[in-house]
């Protein structure tokens, strides 16, 4: 391989194989001025000034931050050869691959072609030549970069396919080197660059189903045959109600059931169990639980929990202690379990249980 095609090939390689990047489509233009060398005048003539002014411009399009493209305008230089100018303009096409260092300097190289156009004494030239680059960018804000850019062109010239050296003609023909500074716009790096993520979107829990049922003993509750608080049945039920509360039951109801023992008539324990059964529900009530979500039930003797087991039992104060899990209310509480709220930043008003 010619050593001179070297920079092409690494150039290229170094561009093509950068590590791939999330897209930012980040668009840019740019231009710049510094000095061209033309490397072999000194093979023509001892009268030839090797060195000019380099002028460029470009516009380019970053695919990722590791890899893009460019087009552009490069003004290689002019020269004078034994008092006949020498000078060389055209366009440039290459791929880039760049190397962040940091948040602010990144490296890139450069691979591509030259399209040239050189006017000389012997007349004009329209070729293509390899170019390779190296470069570093500083990134100065959101949307300005300034950048130095070092570019290789190999065999510039009126007649490229001479040789240039013992060709037995005066054809012009030299490797060019630019080195430019460059000021770079990018117009939509600001948006480009600012990586949305997606909201991560939490579904609230699926709320969780209540049925639970509290058993409160008569006797507790209220004196034997009777359907008025007691002292202790008031407690009682003040902790029933912090019960239910904890629960935090949502959309539900309340029932409360009243329950009797055998002793009496059906029709008198009915009753008493269904004015036991309204007493504790006016009492949640009015504690806070809606009242067109709590109903009431009388279910009198039905439904004993002690079976037969106090059947042998026939002294009458034995009887009624024996049947005393028969004497019972229950409150059975239905719904949804609603979480607790969010902190706020004025107290929120209590959340009304059993709703």
């Amino acid at each position: 391989m010619n050593i001179r095609l070297k920079p092409v090939w690494i150039a290229l390689a170094l561009a093509t194989t950068a590590t791939q990047a999330a897209p930012v489509h980040d668009w840019y233009v740019g231009a710049g001025a510094g000095w061209a060398w033309a490397h072999d005048l000194d093979d023509f003539s001892k009268d030839a000034s090797n060195d000019d002014t380099a002028y460029n411009a470009f516009a380019g399009y970053n695919f990722t931050e590791n890899l893009g493209a460019e087009l552009g305008y490069l003004s290689g230089g002019e020269w004078d050869i034994n008092g006949d100018k020498f000078s060389n303009q055209g366009a440039t096409l290459s791929i880039l691959g760049r190397l962040p260092l940091n948040d602010i300097f990144s490296v890139f190289a450069e691979g591509g072609g030259y399209l040239y156009h050189v006017k000389s004494i012997n007349g004009s030239e329209d070729n293509l030549a390899p170019l390779a680059g190296l470069g570093m960018t500083a990134r100065l804000t959101d949307w300005i970069d300034i950048q130095a850019r070092y570019r290789y062109m190999v065999r510039v010239g009126d007649d490229s396919d001479n040789d240039k050296v013992g060709s037995g003609t005066q054809r012009w023909v030299s490797d060019i080197s630019t080195a430019t500074l460059e000021l770079v716009l990018h117009p939509n790096r600001t948006v480009a660059a600012a990586v949305v993520a997606a909201p991560i979107v939490v579904p609230p829990p699926a709320p969780a189903p209540v049925d639970q049922t509290f058993n409160l003993s008569s006797d507790v509750l209220f004196a034997f045959g009777k359907a008025e608080l007691k002292p202790e049945g008031m407690a009682a039920l003040e902790d029933l109600y912090q019960q239910i509360a904890d629960v935090k039951p949502k959309d539900g109801n309340a029932v409360v059931m009243g329950y009797t023992d055998r002793i009496g008539s059906d029709t008198n324990n009915q009753a008493l169990s269904e004015a036991r059964a309204s007493t504790v529900a006016n009492f949640l009530i009015g504690k806070g639980l809606p009242a067109d979500k709590v109903s009431i039930e009388g279910h009198g003797e039905s439904n004993p929990v002690t079976g037969n087991q106090c059947d042998a039992v026939k002294a009458k104060a034995a009887l009624i202690d024996c049947l005393a899990p028969d004497r019972r209310v229950e409150v059975r509480v239905t719904g949804v379990h609603a979480p607790a709220a969010e902190p706020a930043a004025t107290e929120p008003a209590a959340e009304q249980p059993a709703q």
